[in-house]
């Protein structure tokens, strides 16, 4: 008969403490299974809010999506009707449209719709106070021509300055260098306009620093920085 070795019987270290987990374990699921028996109730009214949430953002997902759908099909038929039908029709559509799909991401786009046709109009303060509710960055191309169509409405306000600033501000932020060029370039017209030669040379010099053209472009720069300067004395 063969001898049983002395240590074959022990247990080894990893063995105790994988038994100890195990131990562990299985105590706090009858735990769990005890505590579940005398709180059904409370598992059951947990459940239902669980299911109620779950399927009001399967609903919430499903709404904004058709809501998304909406607004495009109805911004793509305004936009074919401006130019085409009454100016002032055209107005009221865009803003009810902007009451029924404002936290959608194309009522930025009707905004930049409607402020253009209250300028057009003759209807600055309107135009600002469109383009005013709008919040997108300077970073995003949508952004840059919603700021550059207020720099015109505060020109037609006879707000020189400020519209100076807006333009260096979308020259300073804008991610494109045509929308930095077009921007530089109205604020030097300003500063042109205002008497200001000395500034307008600046902005010049800085276009031709900065930015590359064309022969004609550049031509077309160097001369009216040579303007400004004789201008300027």
């Amino acid at each position: 008969m063969a001898q049983r070795h002395p240590g074959s019987s022990r247990s080894r270290p990893g063995e105790t403490k994988t038994a100890e987990a195990d131990d562990v374990f299985i105590a706090r699921i009858l735990e769990f299974i005890g505590w579940a028996k005398g709180n059904s109730q409370v598992l059951i009214l947990f459940g239902i809010a669980v299911a109620v949430v779950l399927l009001g953002s399967v609903y919430y997902v499903n709404w904004r999506s058709g809501q998304a759908e909406l607004a495009v099909g109805e911004l793509e038929r305004i936009s074919q009707s401006v130019g085409v039908s009454d100016p002032e029709a055209s107005k009221i559509s865009l803003e009810q449209y902007l009451e029924r799909f404002a936290g959608t991401p194309y009522a930025a786009e009707a905004r930049l719709l409607l402020a253009q046709l209250y300028l057009d109009g003759g209807q600055a303060g309107q135009a600002m106070a469109t383009l005013d509710a709008s919040s997108v960055s300077l970073r995003e191309p949508l952004g840059v021509q919603l700021a550059t169509l207020e720099a015109r409405a505060l020109e037609a306000q006879d707000r020189g300055g400020e519209a100076e600033a807006l333009y260096l501000q979308i020259a300073e932020q804008a991610e494109l260098a045509f929308q930095q060029i077009g921007a530089l370039d109205d604020a030097a017209r300003l500063r042109t306009e205002a008497g200001d030669f000395a500034g307008a040379a600046e902005l010049y010099q800085r276009l031709l620093d900065e930015h590359e053209f064309s022969v004609e472009q550049q031509g077309i720069y160097e001369m009216r920085l040579g303007e400004a300067l004789t201008a300027g004395g």
